[in-house]
């Protein structure tokens, strides 16, 4: 009997010093150890005193996982990575020993004495061996997505190479391999799915850092004009306080001094896009406002927003940017159409607006359903892939755009709004 126990609290204390190695926990005999050593001893003793069924040994193992719980915390992932790991490491460990024990010694009959001797071996190895193999690197490792698919992946192939051998030997297959077969193909068909999706949104992180490589200079410029601009504060401050020595009466002072300052607005009027915002954007608008300026067009702008963190990637949102405001550009080129554009982005709530207008006869909404089919512009040959392109984006991310004419004091503006579902909203 006290053999017996022995046996099994090495068992027991091979299992919680494993998973200690995977938690990166150093180990200790505190209260949960004790507890869940003791319901171990304790359920191994009804099933050997009332000659149960070997079944019950597994109410250990949600046992192990509450012991985890209040031991190392509650990360699902972490959990269940951990518990797959140590149940694998030990099964092994008890195979390779109960293997070589069967070679040297064939009449093994695994009870009392030889069961202590296979735990004690065990328990060696977990205490001098596996503090080396960094389990704990191995679990954070497998807590990756992607690396748990390519173990997944691996594991399939592992079962599909079992069942084409099992064929090969018995020119036939037994029901369990077909039933193992059809879950392959599931599983393959997961896999398929999962990394195609891993894929896709590897290329958009790589896209989005290319994006901010390309227009965190802009930004910079941005700043650093702003900075020169700030060192000539002062002198302009003087021009305007020493306006009234030059000039003899009121009216031509405010005069003079409204001219000055609309001047100074005029230079400074992108400085707004500096408050807050994510640095693509700004940076990207920044470049397109000063390019649009060089054209004649008065360029407006609401900018509202703080990270951006919405269910489309950043650099699709540029590209939209891209498509609207070129596409109200373009439109500004007949000058009897005015020449003004308004921009803006908001976050609002649980949503994001982005809209851009510009002044426009008015346009009836036959013409406006039109915009959005390919190939059709009505500025050109090789023209109307951008609005085309808006509207694939919208329906691929789930936006809502909506094309209508706005009047604006007595003025029609042509506006293409988009709304989004912001990811963060708490």
């Amino acid at each position: 009997m006290i053999i017996g126990n022995i046996s099994i609290l090495l068992e027991a204390l091979s299992i919680i010093m494993c998973l200690h190695y995977l938690y990166d926990k150093r180990f200790e005999l505190d209260i949960a150890t004790i507890c869940l050593l003791s319901t171990d001893l304790i359920l191994m003793q009804v099933i050997d005193y009332y000659e149960l069924s070997s079944f019950f040994s597994l109410l250990m193992y949600p046992m192990i996982v509450i012991y985890c719980v209040v031991e190392f915390g509650f990360k699902l992932k972490q959990l269940i990575v951990n518990t797959v790991l140590y149940v694998i490491i030990i099964s092994c460990m008890q195979f390779i020993i109960m293997l070589l024990l069967r070679v040297f010694f064939n009449e093994l009959v695994v009870k009392y004495g030889e069961m202590m001797i296979f735990n004690g071996i065990i328990f060696a190895i977990v205490i001098f061996i596996l503090p080396k193999c960094r389990l704990n690197e191995l679990s954070k490792y497998l807590q990756d997505k992607e690396n748990i698919l390519i173990v997944i992946l691996n594991l399939v192939i592992g079962l599909i190479s079992f069942c084409i051998i099992g064929f090969k030997k018995e020119n036939r297959l037994e029901i369990f391999q077909y039933i193992l077969l059809f879950f392959i193909i599931i599983l393959i068909e997961l896999l398929a799915s999962k990394i195609g999706k891993y894929k896709l949104k590897s290329i958009e992180v790589e896209t989005e850092l290319k994006m901010y490589k390309l227009y965190e200079d802009s930004f910079h410029n941005l700043i650093d004009d702003i900075k020169l601009k700030q060192h000539e504060f002062d002198n302009h401050i003087n021009v305007i306080f020493n306006q009234h020595y030059m000039y003899k009466t009121y009216d031509e002072l405010v005069n003079a001094q409204k001219g000055y300052c609309h001047v100074l607005i005029k230079e400074n009027q992108y400085n707004k896009l500096l408050n807050k915002g994510n640095p693509i954007i700004l940076g990207f608008l920044y470049g397109k406002f000063i390019d649009i300026e060089k054209k004649g067009i008065e360029v407006n702008y609401h900018i509202d927003i703080e990270n951006m963190m919405v269910k489309i990637p950043i650099y699709k949102i540029v590209e939209i940017l891209g498509d609207l405001i070129n596409n109200a550009v373009e439109a500004l080129e007949n000058k009897e159409n005015g020449n003004k554009i308004f921009v803006e982005i908001i976050e609002k709530d649980d949503t994001f607006i982005l809209e851009v207008r510009n002044e426009s006869l008015f346009t009836n909404l036959e013409k406006v359903g039109k915009f959005f089919e390919k190939d059709y512009s009505s500025k050109g040959e090789n023209r109307g892939l951008g609005l085309y392109n808006v509207k694939k984006i919208c329906s691929e991310y789930k936006l809502d755009i909506v094309c209508r004419n706005l009047e604006i004091e007595n003025v029609n503006w042509l506006s293409f709004c988009i709304k989004g579902k912001r990811e963060s909203f708490r």
